[in-house]
């Protein structure tokens, strides 16, 4: 996580980011390393994901716990084909925290993801 100070000419906001790198997804789900977010000082959370090769399913989980032992799912897992993007947003997170997992949609078809998430507010 990063967080940031972002601003126009208009206002000032600071801002956390996760931006970790593109990965390819297995048979199983797996953490995106890099993913996770922790949302307990921000209102709002973003991710977009974004799949460079073959189709990928990706499902959102939050959390209370820090190790995640006590994950749901808040979005749930849906495939994402090559050249597309998928996105999720809340605009009140009610987790402490969040972080994505995926995996192939289609067996020994591994596909790339690229992820970005922020919280703000």
């Amino acid at each position: 996580m990063t967080v940031q100070l972002v601003s126009n000419q208009h206002r000032q906001a600071t801002i956390d980011m996760v931006t970790p790198a593109a990965q390819n997804s297995t048979n199983v789900d797996a953490v995106l390393t890099g993913s996770e977010m922790d949302a307990r000082a921000w209102k709002s959370l973003a991710y977009t994901l974004k799949i460079a090769t073959a189709a990928v399913t990706w499902t959102v989980f939050g959390a209370n716990q820090a190790d995640y032992s006590d994950e749901v799912v808040v979005q749930a897992a849906t495939s994402v084909n090559a050249g597309a993007n998928a996105s999720y947003a809340v605009e009140r997170a009610p987790y402490a925290y969040y972080r994505v997992k995926i995996r192939s949609t289609v067996a020994d078809t591994p596909g790339g993801a690229s992820l970005a998430g922020i919280a703000k507010g």
